[in-house]
């Protein structure tokens, strides 16, 4: 099946199913193939597959929202504009966040990364979904495992 047939076989499925039905089907095991296609799709940018996914994202089967979710942080970190063009206020903070996989120093080198790509950026700048962006890349590089905090000074030696 093409690309475009996939991800338009599984938009008529949340057409006449919802969101819930077709996350139920891509977390069968006879639908994991679909649910990896399409999350390859998603982290690629192909704006149909992410469109998709960000509907499906909003489900309430926890197993398929959470890789929605997954494939969705890869994109923004591609497309920015095409995630967060797509995106709703309640879907930032869970696509601008970081990915599971990362280690504590990828995490910080990646959000600052990302953070610096939407200042750079006229357009995201100028956006309330590029800034909620920034704020939730910033939040989560200041209050997560990534901060490193330094430690106190060790008391002065004291002379004999």
């Amino acid at each position: 099946m093409a690309a475009d047939a996939h991800v338009a076989e599984l938009e008529q499925r949340l057409t006449r199913s919802g969101p819930d039905s077709v996350n139920a089907h891509l977390s069968e095991p006879a639908g994991a193939a679909s649910m990896a296609r399409l999350n390859r799709q998603t982290a690629a940018c192909d704006l149909q597959a992410v469109s998709l996914t960000i509907r499906l994202a909003r489900g309430a089967n926890v197993q398929a929202v959470q890789a929605h979710e997954e494939s969705l942080r890869v994109a923004t970190g591609r497309c920015a504009r095409f995630v967060l063009a797509l995106a709703l206020a309640a879907d930032i903070p869970k696509v601008c966040a970081s990915q599971a996989a990362w280690s504590a120093a990828q995490t910080a080198r990646e959000l600052r990364r990302r953070i610096a790509d939407i200042e750079a950026d006229k357009l995201l700048r100028g956006t309330a979904q590029g800034q909620a962006c920034r704020v939730a890349y910033l939040d989560e590089l200041k209050n997560t495992r990534v901060t490193m905090r330094v430690a106190s000074p060790l008391p002065a030696a004291r002379a004999p």
